[in-house]
């Protein structure tokens, strides 16, 4: 299974799963908020765990809910262990009537496929877009740079250097040198 997501038109994400020959498209309204950066949050605190093998948050679910002016989607994130794949369920919704809920996808893949299949939607769009471009064509949300700079460096194997680290148990004042992230985010990828 692939998953694509793009922006379509201002303000209207799209995630397309392709299984087979068989094409699903799900979008969600930024009128809604920005349940985008909602599931991509949901999807890495999976990949941190399973980075750091901690293997006390298993099995993790997660649901988000992504919201249009006539329908509606809920996906279902579940993983069963660090090693297991990734099940995802995606159910249409009605706002309207509470009774209706049809099953649209039911698959699973790898921790590796569903990482690779974000970090090149995250490519595209920002070729797509930008970083401006990405804030004027999604309109309530940022591009996704954390998401993509962990990503291309794994991709890349490239070990970023966390700067004036702090004795905190919590490190939230740790970061990485500005150069070090504008040069990783001009470096030529790995193609597909």
């Amino acid at each position: 299974m692939d998953i694509v997501f793009t922006i379509e038109t201002p303000g209207y994400i799209v995630a397309e799963f392709s299984v087979n020959e068989t094409k699903v498209k799900i979008g969600h309204s930024s009128s809604y908020g920005d349940r985008f950066q909602e599931l991509l949050n949901k999807f890495f605190h999976l990949y941190e765990v399973v980075r750091n093998n901690e293997r006390e948050y298993f099995p993790y679910t997660a649901k988000v809910l992504w919201e249009d002016d006539f329908i509606n989607y809920t996906w279902s994130i579940s993983v069963d262990s660090v090693s297991s794949d990734v099940e995802i369920k995606i159910h249409e919704l009605s706002p309207s009537n509470s009774d209706y809920k049809v099953e649209l996808v039911n698959r699973r893949l790898t921790i590796e496929d569903l990482f690779n299949n974000i970090y090149y939607s995250l490519d595209g769009l920002l070729v797509n877009f930008g970083f401006v471009g990405y804030k004027k064509a999604w309109e309530v949300g940022n591009f996704p740079i954390f998401e993509y700079l962990t990503l291309k460096a794994g991709r890349e194997s490239i070990q970023l250097h966390v700067v004036n680290s702090s004795d905190d148990e919590q490190n939230w004042t740790n970061k990485i040198d500005i150069e070090e992230e504008l040069n990783l985010i001009s470096l030529k990828g790995i193609d597909k």
